[in-house]
């Protein structure tokens, strides 16, 4: 009877082994890192207020890039252009600012510099998804010539160069913490919550799921696939938009390549 339980654990020990590898994997890279810090510095890598902060504060642009991709790889998708059209946002933002913020409240610019952004980053967002539901383009073609697209729109509109803003407000959003938590740390968390909701609690998050199951079944099931691929690379674009923007606030300044070194760590995270 012992050699038979002993037996059923060492069959199930792989399997557990296999479903939590990425956190064992993490685990083992937080341990190695607490323990180089301890004889490096004498202080704790993971208990680190300061250390802790700066990991989010870098990892909010990345995770709202990969949460617009994550939808789009769920329905089966791919999405290539997300990190030059945050960039483009953030140079629309920083030129939509420095435009109205002459003549507005720093917090009516703050506004419209925000919506510049985030609106400008749905055109290239729906462009890919006609192209690939309408038009039948290939999700890595459409998406890959939409990146040299936003990239080029980008560097055109910042004349090839950072395009800086000076904003109390702005400064407030890329600085400013509530609780000890960075906002843009919050917005993030509010982001990824709504997103979260939207895939497991609602039809939209059911038809997404449905389509990059089987396509074909899901069409005769009723779905509008055509629609709903848009409305997903539009949503894609639109959280580029809003990582923009906060690169934008984190930097008091916006930049063509902004996005560029975060769209593989994107793609991995999803």
């Amino acid at each position: 009877m012992a050699l038979f339980k002993f037996g059923q654990f060492s069959a199930s020990l792989p399997r557990a082994l296999a479903a939590l590898w990425s956190w064992i994997f993490l685990a083992g890279l937080i341990v190695f890192f607490d323990v180089w810090a301890r004889l490096a510095d004498g202080s704790s890598f993971l208990f680190n207020a300061y250390n802790v902060q700066s990991i989010l504060v870098f990892a909010a642009a990345p995770l709202l890039l990969g949460l617009g991709e994550t939808l789009v790889i769920i329905a089966g998708g791919i999405d290539l252009s997300v990190g030059f059209i945050m960039g483009l946002a953030s140079v629309v933002m920083a030129q939509a600012m420095r435009t109205v913020g002459i003549d507005m409240p720093p917090g009516i610019a703050l506004v419209v510099g925000t919506l510049a952004a985030i609106l400008i980053a749905a055109i290239p967002g729906g462009i890919n998804g006609f192209l690939i539901a309408r038009l039948g383009v290939p999700a890595f073609i459409g998406t890959l010539g939409m990146y040299g697209v936003a990239r080029g729109a980008g560097y055109i509109l910042a004349d090839g160069a950072t395009v800086s803003v000076n904003d109390d407000w702005l400064q407030l959003i890329g600085s400013g913490k509530v609780m000890g938590v960075p906002v843009a740390v919050i917005i993030t968390i509010i982001v990824v919550l709504v997103l979260n909701y939207v895939l497991s609690q609602t039809r939209f998050g059911q038809y997404t799921y449905a389509i990059g199951a089987n396509r074909e079944a899901a069409v005769r099931a009723g779905v509008n696939v055509k629609r709903h691929t848009i409305c997903l690379y539009v949503i894609s674009a639109m959280c580029a938009g809003l990582a923009g923007v906060l690169f934008t606030a984190r930097f008091s300044a916006g930049a063509a390549q902004a996005g560029e070194p975060l769209l593989l760590d994107s793609i991995a995270a999803v």
